[in-house]
């Protein structure tokens, strides 16, 4: 009966630690909420509020969503990502690791041109 205790026990222990690493701490002041023009920074999802991604080119009235999920407050895995502003759409598909993209991407910019790209 003890081993059983202590095996639910790590297995507990080991999903903490795991959920725990994929938590990235953002910090309110790394955030683009009152940030300006062309500054990167961690935007707020409005398809998943509490959620975010890096933004590495804020635009004025920018806002983001995200087709994939999130993990802890930071979007994670396969999706679209849409940025848009002015009437302008930026979208990109491929996969976020900790907010971030990472490996092959699609692009589709604002001004029309599609673009492959590798993060």
């Amino acid at each position: 009966m003890n081993c059983g205790i202590r095996l639910i026990g790590v297995l507990a222990a080991v999903l903490l630690l795991t959920a725990c690493a994929t938590t990235q701490q953002i910090d309110v002041v790394d955030t683009c909420a009152g940030k300006p023009p062309r500054s990167q920074c961690w935007m707020e999802l409005e398809s998943h509020p509490g959620c975010f991604v890096w933004n590495a080119f804020l635009q004025e009235g920018m806002t983001a969503s995200w087709s994939g999920e999130c993990a802890g407050n930071v979007a994670d895995g396969e999706g679209e990502l849409l940025f848009t502003w002015s009437g302008k759409v930026q979208a990109g598909r491929g996969a976020l690791v900790s907010g971030k993209p990472q490996g092959p991407w699609t692009l589709n910019h604002a001004d029309g041109r599609k673009e492959d790209v590798n993060y």
